[in-house]
């Protein structure tokens, strides 16, 4: 049929405001959240498997290849108190069990004479564990140490390594302490020393590779620890005896000459005591024992009397001096005072001041303080006159003292010196007797020494290895090897920029998914699979996305439907042929149009020649449309491919001539499916966009990125195309069903969006 030479279609009326369809927005909370990240870690549970595995697998590997160490401990209680024989000072001070001292006894069973001491007693040096250099050649897993494969050079500056310098050639005595000190340092670095809680034991553990050789390290360290306290007792007990006998022979010689000197002086001076050569001395006692009361008797007088004028001279009442209190008299003169005051009061309040009562008691009051005025100076007249006899008393003993001291100062000086010399010798004498009784009660003691700690628990020989915890390991490996599958899974969804969930698409875009079709597996194609099995989930989900169209519509069924995408690869030529053939096979008049000029494919589902196509029409070379239809045999749905483009007809594709194409194939056909090229690839997809009924967008799932399916709506949206919904394709149902609560062929049905996103 040829195509009317004039014919004006009907303009294309755009939307005033185009308003998406409602869709579901899923609800989003914590148990949502927590729901989504467990299917995120479902969804990559074979990653997960295999690194856990992995992991474990190499956990198990280092655990077998760790030479397996066994731990044996000794326990000392230390702080014990040592039992004395003979009652004595302490000559060494015990252990005082305070935390510092515990600590500092912990430091010196691991210091390197204890060390040495245990090498020796153990022949350690004979042990490879011990000694480098009769170990073996390092197994395969050294080869896995990275620093095996460094110069020298670079070896000289990391940390544990030892610079490779060129060493000087040393003695046999040299190497040997070399060896040794290496030897010591591999034992110390075996064992551990601490304490047992808050308690005063040391806890000596041992690691070796064999129990019984943990265990002898254990009990060597704790025994040699006792008898180096033993030996150091016995040492320092044996230092005193030796400084008590030499302390001893110099007292001796000491006072030998100090009496020596003590009798020749007597005898030089003729200092021999008679009976009558203490009476001067004894009359001297005697007048200094009277000084000393004559002068405390002063002092005294002289304080009263003191303290009596200053209070007078301050103007404080001397009443209250205390020989002034203690008179009977001024006593008995305070009484009358106290009544006649209170007489006074008792008038007053109720006689005037001019009343001859109160005046008579005014002048009574007046001649009783005239009278304790007066006994006042008498008695500070007595102070005075005492304190002037003292002071004559203590002047004349003081003189006679001084008298009797000058007579006896020629004697007194040589029997000072006498005392002296007297005193020195006895002082030598003392000093000898208690260094020779310290000296009888230390002897021996050297054979009594016993160390202030006691060994409370052997080392036994280990059953079982304590090092390294291989269940332990493998299930640290696991763990990590899950935690890490587990981060990889995580980072992975969250670098994932595709769709893979309905809702996804649908909150992004505003629009509904009207169907998620499966991809097919297997040698059959998908045009032939939907005649083939009709009822099959693909051909299920063709149906509804036809179901879709038809109800995007509400006044009639779209008659032209444009199927695009974004980016190519999508599967909408795919699906074009697909829908087209299953619709026609249901009996519908159904025609598909391929206009993807850049990558023709329609006509290669079907099998058909690609020429006077749609290039062909639209430049008016066939002379009826028939000659650019193919028919399918198989189903019944015609097909005009996209034929051989050239500008003029590129040209076309986009002006009213496509429109009037659209307009005259419409009638005859119940639908009419567009096959065009992606909206990001051909601008023509736009014009084309709002010459047709509908827009059906495809998007493939886990593959199409978000940005591109946004960017190709935004610019449908931009022109007004009329975009009935989106058709995910290639849907895998198994990891749809990772995906998605429902299964791929079954949908809840979800409550609408009221509010449409906005593209602007």
């Amino acid at each position: 049929m040829a195509l009317p030479d004039r014919y004006h279609p009907q303009q294309f009326q755009p939307p005033v405001a185009y308003a998406p369809p409602p869709v579901y927005v899923p609800q989003q909370g914590k148990e949502t959240d927590f729901l989504d990240t467990l299917r995120k870690l479902w969804r990559h549970r074979g990653t997960i498997f295999i690194t856990t595995f992995v992991f474990t697998a190499a956990a198990v590997l280092v655990a077998r290849q760790i030479p397996a160490h066994y731990i044996a401990d000794a326990r000392i209680l230390v702080g014990v108190p040592a039992a004395r024989a003979l009652n004595i000072e302490a000559i060494i001070a015990d252990i005082s069990p305070d935390a510092e001292r515990i600590q500092n006894e912990a430091y010196v069973i691991q210091s390197r004479d204890t060390a040495r001491q245990v090498i020796d007693k153990l022949k350690l040096k004979e042990n490879p564990e011990f000694n480098p250099a009769l170990r073996p050649e390092p197994g395969w897993l050294s080869y896995l140490d990275p620093t095996r494969y460094l110069p020298d050079s670079i070896k000289a500056y990391m940390p544990g390594q030892k610079a490779p310098a060129e060493q000087p050639e040393v003695s046999p005595e040299v190497k040997a302490e070399q060896e040794m000190n290496g030897i010591i340092d591999t034992l110390l670095a075996k064992i551990e020393v601490t304490t047992l809680g808050r308690s005063h034991v040391l806890n000596v553990e041992a690691r070796s590779i064999a129990p019984d050789t943990a265990a002898e390290i254990a009990n060597g360290f704790s025994q040699a620890y006792l008898a180096r306290q033993r030996s150091d007792k016995i040492e320092a007990s044996e230092e005193v005896e030796k400084f008590l006998a030499d302390r001893i022979a110099s007292l001796r010689e000491q006072t030998e000459k100090s009496d020596r000197a003590v009798e020749e002086y007597r005898r030089a001076n003729n200092l021999y005591q008679g009976a009558s050569a203490s009476v001067t001395a004894q009359q001297m006692t005697e007048l200094n024992t009277q000084l000393i009361v004559a002068q405390t008797a002063k002092a005294e007088a002289d304080s009263r009397l003191g303290e009596a004028q200053a209070l007078r001279r301050t103007g404080i009442d001397s009443q209250s001096v205390p020989q002034v209190l203690q008179s009977p008299v001024v006593q008995q003169l305070k009484a009358q005072q106290a009544e006649a005051d209170g007489r006074l009061a008792d008038l007053s309040g109720s006689l005037g001041p001019q009343h001859p009562r109160v005046v008579s008691a005014k002048a009574e009051i007046r001649e009783i303080r005239g009278k304790l005025n007066a006994e006042v100076g008498r008695i500070i007249q007595s102070l005075q006159h005492e304190a002037r006899t003292t002071n004559a008393r203590y002047e004349t003993l003081r003189k006679n003292f001084d008298r009797l001291q000058g007579q006896a100062g020629g004697v007194n000086e040589k029997s000072i010196r006498l005392n002296a010399l007297e005193r020195e010798a006895q002082v030598n004498r003392n000093l000898l007797e208690q260094m020779m009784g310290r000296a009888k009660e230390t002897v021996g003691q050297d054979q009594l020494q016993k160390p202030n700690a006691k060994l409370i628990s052997q080392a036994a020989p280990p059953t079982h290895p304590g090092f390294p915890p291989k269940m332990l390991l493998v299930f640290l490996g696991a763990v990590a090897g899950a935690l890490i599958g587990m981060a990889y899974a995580l980072l992975r969804e969250g670098v994932d920029r595709t769709f893979r969930r309905a809702d996804q698409i649908e909150a992004m875009t505003g629009l509904p998914v009207l169907a998620m079709v499966p991809t097919l597996r297997g040698s059959i194609t998908p045009i032939a699979h939907v005649l083939r099995k009709p009822v099959s989930p693909y051909a299920e989900a063709l149906r509804k996305l036809h179901i879709g169209l038809e109800l995007s519509e509400a006044a009639q069924s779209p008659k032209t439907v444009l199927v695009s995408s974004a980016v190519p690869g999508e599967g909408k030529t795919v699906l074009v042929a697909s829908m087209g053939r299953m619709l026609a096979s249901h009996g519908r008049r159904i025609l598909m149009v391929d206009c993807d000029w850049r990558n023709p494919r329609l006509h290669k589902a079907f099998q058909c020649q690609n020429r006077n196509g749609l290039a062909e029409l639209l430049c008016d070379q066939p002379e009826r449309i028939e000659d650019c239809i193919f028919t399918d045999t198989l189903s019944g749905a015609d097909l005009i491919p996209s034929g051989v483009f050239t500008p003029q007809a590129m040209r076309y594709l986009t002006t009213d001539r496509m429109k009037m194409i659209l307009h005259a194939l419409a009638p005859r056909y119940d639908m009419i499916l567009i096959d065009s090229a992606p909206v990001l690839v051909g601008a023509e997809v736009l014009t084309l966009s709002r010459m047709v009924d509908k827009v059906a967008f495809t998007v493939r799932w886990g593959n199409t990125k978000r940005d591109a399916v946004m960017e190709a709506m935004k610019d449908l949206i931009e022109v007004n195309a009329d975009i009935a919904g989106i058709a995910m394709t290639r849907v895998d149902p198994k990891g749809y069903r990772a995906y998605s609560y429902s299964e791929l062929n079954y949908e809840y049905e979800r409550p609408m969006l009221a509010k449409p996103v906005n593209w602007s």
